[in-house]
């Protein structure tokens, strides 16, 4: 067994790098869509709140995985994880959880903002087709955002679904069952970086082409729903080896 404070430490960790992490992109990627949205409101002023509504929401969206990482991280600071029976196996799961939903929400904060960036300069091309734009918009984030909820479930169960270590457990279980929790967190943190950055992308690209051919919206969404439903392929195949390495090794 370990102590109270071992705990407390990879708590902390964990929480630090989950919010750290993740406010990374999602930062950088609420700038990209005001920072278009500046640009576009001097293309067409006339358009101003119809830019600026946009904006927010889009820069909403991409704030989803931070707000998840500050939940995980105020539950690794104050949700009591120190009972001493919980031994290495709950200390590797608390800094696996920070790992996983950090990393988990790279991807989704930029391609977001990339998204919204993009929705951004279409409404200043097209303005009259804003609720098409911004529609597509709010799809294409909402796909991306998916790998920040694969992220965060990952999270979840690694803080409350982990056993307790037992406590005349060989030191090769120990380390053996500590590795599979972080890597875990590392397969489903690193595994929807792609995944998150490139639907974002192929969202992106699709509303700028509905704000050059808005009559080949339906065309361009089936394009966008096949190109992502690939590219989201890859973090299921990260999810389902994170769900093996918490409960079956």
């Amino acid at each position: 067994m370990i102590s109270e404070s071992i705990l407390q430490i990879t708590a902390y960790l964990g929480a630090g790098i989950g919010v750290g992490v993740a406010s990374v992109s999602a930062g950088i990627g609420e700038g990209y869509t005001a920072g278009n949205a500046a640009h576009s409101l001097m293309r067409q002023p006339k358009a101003h709140d119809t830019l600026i509504n946009s904006m927010l929401v889009s820069q909403a969206v991409t704030e989803t995985g931070a707000i998840f990482s500050l939940v995980v991280a105020l539950l690794l600071i104050f949700g009591g994880f120190t009972d001493p029976a919980g031994g290495w196996f709950k200390a590797a799961s608390l800094l696996a959880a920070g790992i996983a939903v950090g990393l988990g929400s790279l991807g989704p904060g930029f391609g977001s903002g990339y998204a919204g960036g993009q929705a951004s300069k279409s409404l200043a091309r097209m303005p009259k087709h804003s609720n098409e734009i911004t529609g597509n918009m709010l799809i294409g984030q909402a796909l991306a955002q998916t790998d920040a909820i694969f992220a965060l479930v990952v999270s979840l169960l690694l803080l409350y679904s982990t056993p307790n270590q037992p406590e005349n457990a060989a030191l090769g279980t120990i380390i053996l069952k500590s590795v599979a929790f972080i890597g875990a967190g590392l397969a489903v943190g690193l595994g929807t970086i792609g995944p998150g950055a490139g639907i974002g992308f192929v969202a992106g690209q699709a509303n700028g082409m509905i704000g050059r051919f808005p009559k080949e919206r339906s065309a361009i969404m089936r394009n966008m729903f096949l190109g992502a439903a690939v590219s989201e392929s890859t973090a299921i195949y990260a999810l389902v080896i994170a769900f093996l390495l918490i409960f079956a090794i």
